[in-house]
């Protein structure tokens, strides 16, 4: 494989998309950079084989797709030869694949930290600079207006990187990836939970708030529970039946849930009370009331709900 590294390889340069820190540089793999990404790879297996396949040789394979759809940043330390005595100074890779011009202006992102610099903070620092890179209009940016990254469940320092970058998490994908359970481990099917970011939020506040679960407030002794509940589950909301008022705002608070949305005999009262306490609230008994318990109807009523809650 390392017969690789020359000029046979297909490679788009990305001169321009670079960036300097305080303490790494980002810019686009070359060929020149396979026998340092292997080695890297190789001492880091270890610790990336409980998340990610390893593949010392796969950057061949990404210098192949190297295009305006498929790029591959390497962040390096600045001082690494002189603070750890590693002249190549790999901290990590970022590969930005899945890109979609048009309409979605989109790309999906991957990556791996080397070792010895994993807890230097240094892999935390190239990664903003190269979602700064992604969200940047071309040509000194690949001029995209959203980064998506995946995280498989369980894996709480890859998200707890996310979200200090100001990653919001969207949702979760179920069953998204075929993976080894470690190294060596029993292949299966992984859930994975989805993080984004866009343009208009970059630079993002550390820890931003993650998109919300919708809120299903339901109040009052009239309430028809079982469908409420249905549609709450069928939303990703929260239902609460014959509670006080008090109650719900305390348990819409908790789950930071951003709607109440009311039924019940007393829907009016309830409406004014949360209104009072500072509650967004919307409505919804009419569309409640008419579920028969039906599982395309209370998909429906969802429907006829979701825009109210937005």
């Amino acid at each position: 494989m390392s017969s690789c590294a020359d000029a046979s390889l297909s490679e788009d340069d990305g001169r321009l998309l670079v960036a300097d820190g305080e303490r790494v540089h980002v810019s686009v793999a070359t060929g020149g950079d396979i026998a340092p990404y292997r080695e890297a790879m190789t001492r880091s297996a270890s610790r990336i084989g409980r998340w990610n396949p390893v593949n010392p040789d796969d950057l061949v394979h990404h210098l192949a797709a190297q295009s305006a759809t498929h790029r591959t940043f390497l962040i390096r330390a600045k001082d690494a030869a002189r603070v750890t005595g590693d002249e190549a100074g790999l901290v990590g890779c970022v590969n930005v694949t899945n890109v979609v011009h048009g309409r979605f202006m989109s790309a999906t992102m991957g990556y791996n930290a080397f070792d010895p610099y994993v807890g230097t903070g240094l892999f935390r620092e190239g990664m903003a600079l190269v979602v700064g890179i992604v969200l940047r209009q071309a040509p000194q940016g690949m001029g995209l207006h959203r980064l998506e990254a995946n995280v498989r469940i369980g894996n709480d320092t890859s998200a707890g990187l996310l979200r200090s970058l100001g990653f919001r998490r969207e949702r979760t994908m179920r069953r998204m990836l075929w993976l080894a359970d470690g190294l060596g481990g029993r292949s299966a099917w992984f859930d994975h939970d989805s993080f984004a970011v866009t343009r208009e939020e970059w630079p993002a506040a550390p820890h931003a708030a993650n998109d919300l679960p919708t809120g299903v407030i339901v109040c009052g002794s009239g309430t028809p529970a079982a469908a409420a509940f249905a549609v709450a589950r069928e939303l990703g909301g929260v239902a609460l039946a014959d509670v006080p008022f008090d109650a719900a705002l305390t348990t819409a608070r908790y789950a930071a849930a951003p709607v109440v949305w009311l039924a019940g005999d007393d829907a009016e009262a309830a409406h004014d009370a949360l209104l009072r306490a500072g509650a967004t609230v919307a409505r919804g008994d009419d569309i409640v009331a008419s579920i028969s318990g039906n599982p395309s109807d209370v998909t429906r009523a969802a429907l006829r709900l979701r825009p109210r809650l937005v």
